[in-house]
């Protein structure tokens, strides 16, 4: 059935929307929700502030127990920093045994292509290069000549230059020892890579 109203809009009954209930509850309504409100929202502000009170002392144990692991940590470091070292060494040596260099030979054509009055004083073997360090005398003062014999006699021995692309001297520096000279000499040799 339809039913329609022919009364003016001022004599209609007005449609009561959620705000128009909620007003027409009036302030009896607002007495019971304002402290509901209030309480929630204490509540969540001592919650709030617990928490950040526990997180708090949780850092503060923390921070003790990072202090107290202090000086292992430091160890630690010092272990890494020599592991680092000693890896690195390891990796050289690792590169060498690959390279297959057969180097009790060469040492051998080391001794062999030494002439007399020149002897070694230091001999290391790196990954990429030999280093050698020795002195030289002679009493008819050819110190140098013996050290260019010494650097011919290896370029000249082939098994004993073909795993290298170079052999130089590096340096040469002349001493007098107890009225002689003595040459003393660094010899590079930079090993091919493979």
């Amino acid at each position: 059935m339809i039913e329609i109203n022919l009364l003016p809009e001022e004599l209609k009954p007005a449609v009561k929307t959620g705000l128009a209930k909620f007003s027409a509850a009036g302030p009896a309504v607002l007495i019971y929700l304002v402290p509901v409100i209030l309480g929630a929202l204490a509540f969540l502000h001592l919650s709030l502030a617990g928490l950040a009170i526990v997180k708090n002392s949780q850092y503060g144990i923390l921070n003790n127990r990072w202090r107290a692991l202090e000086p292992q940590r430091k160890a630690l470091e010092e272990f890494n920093q020599e592991y680092a070292i000693f890896s690195e060494d390891a990796s050289a040596m690792q590169r060498i045994v690959q390279q297959k260099i057969d180097w009790a030979r060469k040492l051998d054509s080391l001794s062999s292509a030494l002439p007399p009055g020149v002897w070694f004083i230091y001999l290391g073997i790196t990954a990429k290069e030999l280093n050698l360090r020795g002195q030289a005398i002679s009493l008819q003062k050819e110190e140098m000549n013996l050290i260019n014999k010494f650097i011919d006699n290896l370029k000249d021995d082939a098994d004993f230059f073909k795993d290298f692309s170079s052999l130089s001297l590096s340096s040469v520096q002349k001493k007098a020892v107890g009225g002689y000279d003595i040459a003393e000499f660094a010899l590079v040799g930079v090993l091919k890579t493979k």
